[in-house]
């Protein structure tokens, strides 16, 4: 890979070759190698990107040029794009920097593994291996979306860096249960740093850092942190680095189509939020995401819109639950004081799951009701009056289920478009965990949310698949 030399020091982290013409041969013998040409270096002097290489310290990736960009001043939280524009781009940032590290290159119109070894990256291994453990090339359209559904530990990791680094701070605030939020605002040696700023002044920018600007113009960042009155006077400046560059175009055109595709689906999607439209979606289906953490204390990044600085209330509650776990089946089923409660599965989409409305089966249970759940009770006259009842009728019908039993604090905020947000502090046996749940009857809605709220290193699957999961690691 060639570049031009950066003026900034610091974004210089491979060894420079001093004569243009005998890059421009090395370029031409390679073949498929790709230039960046940045009419406004000159094309003074090309660097080669050793494939070999490692981590350099001194280097700013273009993951990290993209946060720097994204981040508010002061709050320190990521810039608000529609839908999930941010996490595409970081994803496209993430297969940039593999590609300017020789390890994939983009090959008609797939991703293609071309060197595994480690870049020492934190935010570009875990991908790296993913990449190879796929036993053929996955279409670039396929990457961009995988990478931006499990983007929160990576920009995590990105972010730890920029704080080593000394260009963020990380600011840390308590939530409730236990729950701990992180904010990363700029720290004063992030100023000499600012890309936009040296956009403004006209600076001379090295290939990495326009790579940077085509990706946040393709995103839409620039109409989101700048105000109308800089944006128009940096739109030439913008378009001129757009236009000369050729590096990672591809790449650049599929996190535009993903961007548009995003904002499309958040002008086609019309919020939930008058309170005849709130009961109706009571009874409607309902989307769920849920991440859960038992050995350390769960994190979570927050987005713009999440506005998790302590002006949140949440409604807290304290719940009992019986939880019945059935062999072979995912409906989260709970036993309470004065009967049942169901939510029956209808659908998973990656991490997301569906249910239809919680049904609630009050003591006494009718026998016609109770078969809606059980199937295998059609035609038994069993009606039910209390606990023991029902667990001899489940007996005796085959249904032998394994119970869990959890006492909760739950932690709950309405969020808009009728999205709930649960943080939850919950024991099993000896064992204290926690959990938080996106939910609501939109699925575009809940799965933009979860991209705000940003939880970090925890498992993400459903509370039933938890359970089993804790019950088969017990047994």
């Amino acid at each position: 890979m060639l570049f031009c030399r950066s003026s900034y020091s610091s974004h210089s982290g491979p060894r420079v070759v001093p004569s243009c013409r005998r890059a421009a041969a090395i370029a031409r013998a390679l073949g498929d190698r790709q230039l960046a040409k940045s009419k406004t270096s000159e094309l003074d002097d090309i660097v080669r990107w050793d494939g070999s290489r490692t981590k350099d310290d001194t280097y700013v990736t273009i993951v990290e040029r993209f946060l720097l960009m994204s981040l508010s001043r002061d709050d320190g939280v990521p810039a608000s794009l529609p839908h999930m524009a941010h996490d595409v781009e970081l994803a496209g940032a993430i297969l940039i920097d593999l590609m300017l590290y020789s390890r994939i290159r983009f090959q008609r119109g797939c991703v293609e593994l071309t060197d595994g070894a480690p870049t020492g990256y934190a935010f570009l291994d875990p991908v790296l291996q993913k990449i190879e453990a796929e036993s053929k090339p996955m279409e670039l359209g396929e990457w961009l979306e995988l990478l931006a559904e499990d983007s929160s530990d990576l920009k995590h990791a990105a972010f730890e860096r920029l704080a080593d680094r000394g260009l963020v701070a990380v600011e840390r605030r308590a939530l409730v249960s236990g729950f701990e939020a992180h904010f990363f605002p700029h720290t004063k040696d992030s100023g000499k740093e600012s890309l936009v700023a040296r956009i403004a002044c006209d600076d001379v920018l090295d290939p990495a850092d326009v790579l940077a600007v085509c990706l946040a113009n393709a995103c839409g960042l620039f109409d989101v942190i700048l105000s109308k009155k800089r944006k128009k006077r940096l739109a030439k400046r913008i378009r001129q680095l757009v236009d000369t560059n050729v590096v990672g175009k591809t790449m650049i055109e599929a996190v535009e189509t993903a961007s548009r595709a995003s904002r499309q689906d958040v002008e086609r999607s019309i919020p939930a939020t008058t309170s005849k439209q709130s009961r109706q979606s009571k009874k409607a289906n309902k989307w769920e995401w849920r991440a859960f953490w038992s050995a350390r204390r769960p994190v979570v990044t927050p987005g713009d819109a999440a506005g998790l600085d302590g002006s949140v209330e949440f409604k807290a509650t304290n719940v009992s639950d019986r939880y019945l776990l059935i062999p072979e089946r995912r409906d989260n089923i709970k036993m309470r004081k004065n009967g049942l409660e169901v939510k029956q599965l209808i659908e998973s989409h990656r991490h997301y799951e569906a249910f239809r409305p919680k049904k609630v089966l009050k003591f006494p249970i009718e026998a016609d009701d109770l078969a809606r759940i059980f199937p295998r009770l059609y035609g038994a006259s069993v009606k039910v009056s209390d606990k023991a009842e029902l667990e001899a009728a489940l007996h005796t019908h085959g249904y032998v289920p394994t119970h869990v039993d959890v006492e909760k604090v739950r932690n709950r905020v309405r969020l808009v478009d009728d999205v709930l947000l649960e943080f939850c502090e919950f024991r099993v046996g000896n064992g204290t965990h926690w959990s938080v749940c996106v939910e609501g009857p939109d699925f575009g809605h809940v799965r933009a949310w979860v991209h705000t709220i940003n939880p970090q290193a925890g498992q993400v699957m459903g509370y039933m698949d938890y359970l089993h999961r804790m019950v088969g690691e017990e047994c």
